[in-house]
């Protein structure tokens, strides 16, 4: 058989020659129709051959293969765990990948209007392949290059892409992508419902910053939930769909405005809304209420961060016990905590306009400082160092380890007004960091030790301590605890001791002094704890004995290791925040300690109960309760004339109030440690490291740092109603019988004439005092009842 045509129409010729052919042959341009003609019908068939083959290798498995029916119907992509406060307030979120599933119910309709309007009209008429979509991509996009017509995808074909991401398969990647994608959409449209569809969309798709889902993404531009999105907000989400970093709104504003109001333009031109509606939507600012909500930021970070850690340890006995496998990261877990939402924010705010104040204060009592008078301290910090570790691993010599310590790089240095990048050498980094006060103030409920606010540090992006969990020296905000010893072992509370310096010989000389140096009059046990008298302090721990005070201290809470020495009187101990705060409920417990508590409950995403905490009732008495009354007495008086008398005269608090000052040697440690009838709350602030102090003694004292602090929390709490009754009623009134036992002043220039009696009569050393202690005093009650004032 004889090919139908010439051996030229082959040949190769010239675009002038195949033109000049084609006009004045009509032959050629018949023979060049016919194979035109055969050259058009043979492109779509072998695209279809094509596009079999590959579906062919993708049901073969290549190129990732397609997911079954039963794997569609068990998706169970990674969800977000979310923890709550008391009154189901959103604290913030543990995942890998930040997503909460939630139902149609909870997403405002204008959500789902905008994303139909924009992405997909013939959502609902098709069987996840819009083809009049896909020819208008051939023809405009393909063809004519017209970048503004769209794309062709369904939202099932993007569900299906975002499910199942797209593989690099070159060269073939693109072909693959696609027919896959075409494949896996119109097989969810067989597994799910429209509406199903739609869900899991908005459930799943990514909106930038590692958030996926509509849920997600509301809380973290919006600050709300997506059932209260307006239409303009709601345009704002969907419009990011198309270029989620492009459209940002917080980092590209204009962008996302544009955006915007092109979406709320599709509403209008498919009927959803009124032209008249859009175009005063478009007319709006665009604003957001950005929540990060991630692990560093977001309300009460240092309290989530603590909770992850135990939350971890949980569910791992958990799942060995129920052979599970809850995942803290990916399950969707609910996390319900005691943390009271208006407090904790009550508690920032607090922290946040005091600390700034004090910060500067620092810094002027630094601005002359020098390194020269302690350089082997800052030696062993930068011994100590990541940085300094790092270059060992190079191999550097020490010389060039200190040559990069002594270069400037840049570094973002941590400040209350905006952390930037400064040029600064890492030894002045290191040097600066020692002048930070930080500070540390956790809320606890006396009744039933929940946990009610929890403030851990400044920042937690920069420091990773949590100051409520560390272990410091809690100076006079142990004493407490001495004086509660001494009041158990019969010490009479009006029995006035001398303020004078004493030297104990038995324990190597030790003479105890007053901060301020002040060492002179006599004080009743109530005016001496007021006035936090290191003397007196050190006299009754002489007259208790150290076991006593222990044993006091941890049947209140305390489980630290405490020195069996005299020093004790004076808080050497070390201690928490968090443990010290809830042994101060033995005094409004009627002597009853009480374990501090976070967490209530977890349940899993369907809302069965994984773990419940029972309730939290102490049998532990620390003290009996005409012992806690006496004791909650006299801490008033620290409150109402003593060290704390700051509270009343600057924060013109009327509320009735208790607690105990501590400052610690060098002022390396601050602490208040304070309560109302229904709440206890312990402030701490102080620098990094207490040896820094031993060279460069900082400029507070507990009463002018911790004590602000306080004020300005409760302060604040008392203006809130939701906070206020934490700050209502009064403490219990002291029974006549108690009341004669303190009715005496609080200081006196000169003893009264029993004490004479007493000095002439009584003994003169203290193993003599310790034998007349067990002896009856009628005769010095009586001298005291006929010589005592009011």
């Amino acid at each position: 058989m004889k090919f139908p045509f010439k051996r030229n129409i082959f040949q190769r010729l010239s675009l002038k020659e195949t033109f000049t052919k084609f006009k004045t042959d009509p032959a050629f341009r018949k023979r060049s129709a016919i194979l035109a003609g055969i050259g058009l019908l043979s492109i779509p068939f072998a695209a279809m051959v094509l596009a079999l083959a590959v579906y062919l290798g993708l049901l073969a498995g290549f190129w990732g293969g397609l997911p079954s029916r039963a794997d569609l119907a068990a998706i169970d992509h990674h969800e977000s765990s979310e923890i709550f406060a008391s009154g189901g307030e959103l604290l913030g979120k543990y995942f890998i990948y930040d997503r909460t599933n939630v139902n149609l119910e909870q997403i405002s309709p204008h959500v789902i209007d905008c994303l139909i309007a924009t992405e997909d009209i013939r959502f609902y008429n098709h069987s996840g392949l819009d083809y009049r979509s896909m020819g208008r991509v051939f023809v405009k996009t393909l063809l004519m290059r017209q970048s503004s017509a769209g794309g062709g995808s369904t939202i099932s074909q993007q569900l299906a892409k975002n499910l199942y991401p797209r593989n690099n398969n070159k060269p073939f990647s693109l072909l693959t992508s696609k027919i896959r994608e075409i494949s896996i959409a119109r097989r969810i449209e067989k597994v799910y419902t429209k509406d199903q569809v739609l869900l899991l969309y908005l459930n799943t798709v990514p909106f930038g910053e590692n958030v996926f889902g509509i849920s997600a993404a509301s809380q973290r531009f919006f600050n709300k939930n997506p059932k209260n999105l307006t239409i303009e907000e709601a345009a704002v989400l969907i419009g990011m769909l198309k270029a989620t970093t492009f459209f940002n709104p917080r980092h590209h504003a204009e962008r996302a405005t544009v955006r915007r109001n092109t979406v709320i333009g599709q509403l209008a031109k498919y009927g959803y809304i009124t032209h008249e509606k859009a175009d005063s939507l478009r007319k709006l600012p665009l604003t957001i209420n950005y929540n990060p909500m991630t692990h560093n930021l977001g309300i009460a970070p240092y309290f989530r961060e603590m909770a992850r850690r135990q939350l971890v340890q949980i569910l791992r006995d958990y799942n060995q016990i129920h052979e599970t496998d809850h995942n803290l990261y990916t399950d969707g877990l609910r996390i319900h905590t005691t943390i009271d939402f208006a407090l904790q924010n009550t508690a920032e705010r607090a922290i946040r306009k005091q600390m700034p104040m004090l910060q500067k204060r620092m810094d002027l009592h630094f601005s002359n400082a020098s390194m020269d008078r302690a350089m082997p301290f800052f030696q062993t910090l930068v011994e100590r160092s990541p940085r300094y570790r790092q270059l060992q691993k190079q191999k550097l010599s020490k010389e060039e380890i200190t040559r990069n310590f002594s270069a400037p790089v840049a570094m973002e240095m941590f400040s209350w007004e905006e952390s930037v990048l400064r040029e600064i050498t890492p030894l002045d980094s290191i040097f600066k960091s020692q002048q930070i006060l930080h500070p540390g103030l956790v809320s606890i409920d006396p009744e039933n030790g929940h946990i009610k606010a929890w403030v851990g540090g400044n920042d937690i992006r920069f420091f990773q301590f949590d100051n409520v969990l560390s272990h410091r020296q809690a100076g006079s905000a142990f004493k407490p605890f001495l004086y509660a010893a001494a009041l158990k072992k019969g010490i009479e509370p009006c029995e006035f001791v001398s303020n004078e310096i004493r030297v104990y010989e038995d324990f190597e000389d030790w003479t105890p002094t007053n901060s301020g140096g002040i060492h002179d009059g006599f004080y009743s046990m109530k005016g001496a704890l007021a006035h936090s008298s290191n003397t007196i302090a050190a006299h009754y721990i002489m007259q208790t004995g150290t076991g006593p005070v222990i044993d006091m201290a941890r049947n209140a809470g305390i489980h630290t290791p405490i020195p069996a020495l005299p020093s004790l009187a004076l808080g050497t101990l070390n201690t928490r925040l968090l443990d010290i705060t809830a042994a101060y409920a033995v005094f409004l417990n009627g002597g009853y300690s009480i374990s501090p508590q976070w967490l209530l409950k977890i349940e899993d995403k369907d809302g069965n109960l994984i773990y419940e905490a029972g309730e939290n009732i102490s049998s532990t008495r620390a003290m009996d309760e005409a012992t806690s009354l006496l004791m909650q007495d006299m801490l008033q008086a620290v409150v109402d004339s003593g060290t704390a008398i700051g509270l009343k005269g600057r924060f013109g608090l009327q509320a009735s109030l208790a607690g105990k000052t501590g400052t610690t040697q060098n002022n390396a440690d601050a602490w208040f440690i304070g309560f109302s009838p229904h709440l206890i709350t312990g402030v701490w602030t102080g620098i990094e490291n207490p040896v820094f102090a031993q060279f460069y003694r900082p400029p507070f004292s507990s009463s002018s740092s911790a004590v602000p602090i306080w004020g300005e929390y409760a302060s604040q709490a008392m203006r809130n109603r939701h906070t206020r009754p934490y700050f209502s009623g009064s403490f219990k009134e002291l029974p006549d019988s108690l009341k004669v036992m303190v009715n005496c002043p609080l200081y006196l220039d000169e003893l009264p004439p029993e004490r004479w009696i007493d000095r002439i009569f009584g003994p003169r050393d203290d193993s003599q005092r310790r034998r007349r202690e067990e002896e009856p005093r009628r005769l010095r009650r009586f001298l005291r009842d006929l010589f005592s004032r009011d």
